[in-house]
């Protein structure tokens, strides 16, 4: 049941981890990889194609949820 979000925190790490030896850039691509590969590996799936659709969903979630906790708000001072 807490496989996806287990999954979603682990690509967040490796994503980071990744950052040392990966131009920025690809790490979105790295994450849906890796998401992909989770997928079809480790998250419960009935069909392949169920397995990497949750796999992209999973990884592109991982990338994004991770870069809008991390950006500042900013604040306008008028």
């Amino acid at each position: 049941m807490y496989e996806i979000g287990v999954v979603a925190a682990v690509i967040i790490a490796l994503g980071e981890f990744a950052k040392i030896y990966v131009d920025a850039k690809y790490i979105p691509l790295l994450s849906m990889v890796l998401g992909i590969v989770a997928g079809i590996v480790y998250i419960p799936h009935e069909t392949i194609a169920d397995g990497v659709f949750v796999g992209i969903l999973t990884g592109l979630a991982a990338c994004k949820l991770y870069d809008v906790g991390v950006k500042p708000l900013v604040v306008r001072k008028e």
